[in-house]
């Protein structure tokens, strides 16, 4: 009887502890005003909701747009000479180094003159002499001592003597090849001793200060030439860029290829430009400072020539579109396109006018 109650006693105890410990757990819930967090939606979990198609965006922008005419030339000294000699002489001394810088009338060339120089000094002596009859005869004259006929014949045997000599020293002058102008020696064709003609190429000059670069470019932009204007080339030698100036054009196209011979001149104070070789020329028809250039990317080929999507109000919009010059990675929109449009870049396949898109990124 004792054991039943002391069984029955740790059995109550028990069951206050419980409903001690569930009334602490579970009444500061029942009496909470704080309402239960709301869980908040992730980045990614938006991006999943969306139902709009992502695409890159390019914002147009006026930009400086040159209209470039790619074509080829050939570069020419500024002046350019065989030098040959003007008499059948043989050669005696050649005074200039081959390949050197000569100024302008340097003695290049002589020639033999031995004869030349005996024949001077002959009719020297004569003229001397003349000159002493002449003034003897004009003194008889005052005293009409002597007739007028015959001074005229000692003045005019006088002047014939003059002449002659001027003739001499003519032909003295062709015995000695000067340079016409200052440029550069090419090399020496003949040597010492041999027998030159009007015909042999004794050597070159060139002026290589300047250079002439001489191109053509077809009918329809012949209009577009002015003098002065500037042009960009490059050489095969060399990877820097020169500049030239438009000098002259040919009053006409050429009948066969329909295309005008243009010729400009550049400086070439660094030597580093080589009459005869070519040139690939950059020639500037026309600048735009409003004109409209886009990613190549955005183009989209049709039967018509090209369209793209523009965004507009959230939605793709499909534009047809006139193309002008193209770069590596840009092309010039002639129409179809305003400054300020928004142009989609990426995603293109997906697209289809009225479609919702979101920009990913703007440029």
């Amino acid at each position: 009887m004792e054991s039943q109650q002391s069984s029955r006693a740790t059995s109550l105890m028990i069951g206050i502890f419980v409903l001690t410990v569930a009334f602490f757990v579970f009444t500061p819930k029942l009496f909470s005003n704080k309402a239960a967090p709301v869980k908040k939606l992730t980045a990614a979990a938006v991006a999943e909701n969306d139902s709009r198609i992502l695409a890159d965006a390019f914002v147009v922008k006026p930009e400086t747009i040159a209209d470039e005419l790619q074509t080829t030339g050939t570069i020419a000294a500024n002046q350019e000479v065989d030098l040959v000699s003007e008499v059948a002489r043989k050669l005696t001394r050649i005074y200039a180094r081959e390949g050197s810088y000569v100024t302008q009338g340097t003695l290049l060339f002589k020639l033999d003159d031995a004869d030349l120089v005996a024949k001077k000094k002959k009719i020297a002596l004569q003229e001397k002499l003349a000159k002493l009859d002449e003034k003897r005869f004009r003194e008889l004259l005052a005293t009409e001592s002597v007739n007028q006929q015959e001074y005229d014949q000692i003045a005019t045997n006088l002047n014939v003597l003059q002449a002659e000599l001027a003739m001499v020293d003519v032909d003295l002058g062709k015995t000695e090849i000067r340079a016409p102008f200052s440029g550069k020696l090419g090399l020496n064709k003949v040597d010492v001793g041999a027998y030159v003609t009007p015909s042999t190429v004794l050597t070159s000059l060139d002026d290589v200060s300047q250079v002439e670069v001489s191109f053509t470019i077809p009918e329809k932009y012949a209009s577009a030439v002015r003098i002065g204007q500037i042009i960009q080339f490059t050489t095969e030698n060399s990877n820097q860029p020169f500049r030239g100036k438009v000098l002259a054009t040919e009053p006409k196209t050429d009948l066969n290829t329909r295309s005008l011979l243009v010729k400009a001149i550049s400086e070439n104070r660094s030597g580093k430009l080589i009459p005869g070789s070519s040139a690939k020329i950059a020639f500037t028809l026309r600048t735009t400072n409003d004109g409209i250039l886009i990613p190549t990317q955005a183009l989209i080929p049709n039967a018509k020539g090209y369209s793209l999507f523009a965004l507009k109000n959230g939605k793709a919009e499909q534009r047809e579109l006139k193309t002008g010059s193209r770069t590596k990675g840009t092309v010039q929109i002639l129409s179809g396109l305003s400054q300020g449009d928004t142009v989609l870049t990426t995603n293109l396949l997906r697209l289809e006018p009225g479609v919702a898109v979101r920009a990913a990124s703007v440029n």
